[in-house]
């Protein structure tokens, strides 16, 4: 029965080996936890296969018919909590009731429940979506697309391809901001290329406030990523200050007019591209559907250094957000809420025809 026992020992040896979880910076079991209850709540709507295990504050637990509605001391309404156990409960997930002295020994974070989850698995979900993204990209025939990824392709095939990637992001702060603004911008993944901060790191977790669950987040080499890229079609834009003696950085907003422009051509290419399909016209056309959508990711460097001119010359094209202002620059989360939504605006604008 996925309803447990009430854990009120504190010194427990359960309890320590999750305190151990929260303290280790990297996992070889792949374990990590979930903190508070818009992250948890988010595990359990868009990955509860990966949950291995749920502590939440006895309150929020149902006893018999009588629930007890209360404000948890930490600032998480209980009601709120009670809920999510719900949820949980209907997902087969296991829930382990504790009191609040040994929530408190779990997380000082968690206002009340915390996951246990497998990263692994979560790897695995995440990987599958990231294939498909790939086979959008790289399939030429619209009836080929369908074919090959069914229902993904009817909802992928009129939409651009946004891809938020950062090189050698360490701090986990930004790189759960970075995920949290992706998912706002509607990109299709995050990709952490070379050596950035683990993906389930429990800061970066709680600063992504569960977008963590909504998009895939996968990790590649540095070649791995730039061979995808090229395989799959995707413009690969540097987000760079001073850009290499060959690729000097254009301004962010003229990046945003030639994606509006290039977005038109594209436009009329597949509406004539979908009109020869339904006509059982031959397919031998210029009119190319891989061109539907202008599919584009963006690459932001490490925190300190940027990006080495090493990686500037793999790019395709290198862009700077203008200062109007007296700051020298911009934090790395900022940057990408600026380049990913405005993307994202220009592209949801134009579909509207606003």
């Amino acid at each position: 029965m996925p309803l447990k026992e009430l854990i009120d020992n504190a010194h427990s040896d359960r309890v320590k080996r999750i305190c151990a979880i929260s303290r280790a910076k990297s996992r070889g079991d792949g374990r990590f936890l979930v903190e508070g209850p818009q992250s948890v709540r988010e595990a359990v709507r868009y990955a509860h296969k990966s949950i291995l295990d749920i502590y939440v504050l006895q309150d929020a637990v149902n006893s018999g018919s009588n629930r007890r509605y209360s404000s948890v001391s930490s600032g998480g309404p209980i009601e709120v909590i009670a809920k999510i156990v719900d949820e949980s409960l209907k997902n087969n997930c296991y829930v382990h009731p504790a009191t609040a002295e040994v929530m408190r020994k779990i997380s000082t974070d968690c206002q009340g429940i915390v996951a246990l989850c497998d990263s692994k698995v979560l790897d695995e979900e995440f990987s599958k979506e990231f294939n498909k993204i790939g086979k959008i990209s790289e399939i030429d025939e619209i009836s080929e697309i369908e074919k090959e990824v069914g229902d993904d392709a009817k909802s992928c095939n009129n939409k651009d391809i946004l891809i938020a990637s950062c090189w050698q992001v360490r701090d986990p702060g930004n790189a759960g901001a970075i995920i949290r603004v992706a998912d706002v911008a509607g990109c299709n993944a995050v990709v952490f290329v070379d050596d950035c901060v683990s993906r389930f790191n429990s800061k970066l977790v709680r600063s992504s406030a569960g977008s963590l669950f909504h998009l895939p987040v996968v990790k590649m080499s540095e070649n791995e990523w730039f061979d995808w890229a090229k395989n799959a079609k995707i413009k690969v834009i540097a987000a760079d200050i001073y850009g290499t003696e060959n690729k000097k950085p254009k301004s962010f907003a003229r990046v945003l007019d030639s994606f509006r422009n290039e977005f038109n051509i594209a436009s009329n290419n597949v509406s004539n591209a979908h009109n020869i399909a339904s006509n059982n016209t031959s397919n031998n056309t210029s009119n190319n559907p891989s061109n539907i959508a202008s599919n584009i990711a963006i690459l932001f460097g490490n925190e300190a250094r940027g990006l080495p001119q090493e990686v500037l010359n793999k790019v395709d094209e290198i862009s700077v957000i203008p200062i109007y202002g007296k700051a020298e620059s911009m934090n790395l989360a900022t940057s990408a809420a600026v380049m990913l939504m405005g993307l994202a605006m220009s592209s949801h604008e134009r579909k509207m025809g606003i």
